[in-house]
């Protein structure tokens, strides 16, 4: 997206920041169909994101980006490694509805083969080693500790995840293509809920490509919106289902994984499961809820984009969209 120069928010920044140099250019940045996020860029190069909801967001929770402020500046005092959160605004700065700025953390997104390519082999193994010990710091955190303890219920996580499943799927067009098999996962994952063996901070969408990485490091863990208290297999398997290995098929989310050199994902799995103690054999039904989900938020992205909510962000076509929706609901199903 084109930069743009924003003298409002330009204003509004240099009350909170003295050095800030104007002007401000602000220009979108990832390939996200969720919150919206902008990097911001004085005239002497320093930046800020800008974090805002997508225009006729409806789910509070997923889109209230002052709870994300929130939750980041809880972590802030813990061994998780996340942004530094500048300010919250609503209805000001030349932006419309809630919004935060946090500093721009050191590091790069992997958001695509082509990305991690460009990473030594080391650096590939470094990665794979700490991304498996920062989910196990963050769910090894007691909510109470960082004043998080009021996020959510502690128990009850796959059925309330699943209520607003279902919830989601009706808003978005429920008599879609994939129609049936998304009923089918939906009968089966209800079946056979396993028993949540522990109550953690849950991220919502734990994955490679919502990480700052630096000379084999996490630097950082973005995209908080999803956060809750909740069962940490769900995250788990959102990391494995996302961390794919040169033979497995490319679907609309790119998964820099796929570019080799990485360690299987069934290393991460087991180094988890060596961390925190958890038993891991139920996490086929978490892969699958985790795949089953996936699939009703793009669904999400096809209706905000056949409404034109999204205009071209992200350039990707809604029969592709669909395809994927589809494998993911196989997939789902044999995992289940």
């Amino acid at each position: 997206m084109t930069a743009t120069q924003d003298v409002s928010l330009a204003d509004w920044l240099a009350g909170l920041v003295p050095e800030l140099s104007p002007p401000v250019e602000v220009h979108r940045v990832g390939a996200g169909q969720s919150n919206v996020t902008c990097l911001v860029r004085d005239h002497d190069g320093r930046e800020w994101i800008l974090r805002r909801p997508p225009a006729g967001a409806h789910d509070r929770t997923a889109h209230d980006v002052h709870r994300e402020a929130r939750i980041l500046r809880a972590l802030a005092v813990s061994p998780v490694p996340v942004p530094t959160v500048v300010a919250t605004g609503q209805d000001e700065a030349g932006v419309d509805g809630p919004f935060y700025v946090m500093e721009r953390a050191q590091g790069e997104v992997l958001e695509t083969e082509a990305e991690a390519e460009g990473l030594s082999r080391s650096d590939r193994l470094l990665i794979s080693g700490h991304v498996a010990e920062v989910l196990v710091t963050l769910h090894s955190l007691t909510p109470l500790d960082v004043g998080l303890h009021a996020l959510g219920r502690p128990d009850g996580y796959l059925e309330r995840q699943i209520r607003r499943t279902e919830r989601n799927w009706a808003m978005w067009d429920a008599a879609g293509a994939a129609a049936a098999e998304w009923a089918e996962c939906r009968r089966r994952l209800t079946k056979r809920i396993p028993c949540q063996q522990r109550t953690s901070i849950a991220h919502g969408d734990f994955r490679l490509s919502n990480l700052l990485v630096e000379q084999g490091r996490v630097t950082a863990v973005l995209d908080w919106e999803l956060c809750t208290l909740g069962d940490p297999l769900a995250d788990l398997a959102w990391l494995v289902d996302d961390w794919k290995g040169p033979e497995d098929p490319a679907i609309v989310m790119p998964s820099p994984t796929r570019a080799g050199g990485f360690h299987h994902r069934d290393r991460l799995v087991d180094a988890y499961a060596a961390a925190t103690g958890l038993d891991v054999s139920e996490l086929p039904y978490y892969r699958a809820f985790t795949h089953w989900k996936a699939a009703t938020l793009l669904q999400g992205v096809v209706f905000r984009r056949r409404g034109g909510a999204l205009a071209n962000h992200g350039s990707v076509d809604i029969a592709d969209l669909e395809s994927t929706i589809k494998f993911l609901l196989h997939e789902a199903l044999e995992l289940v």
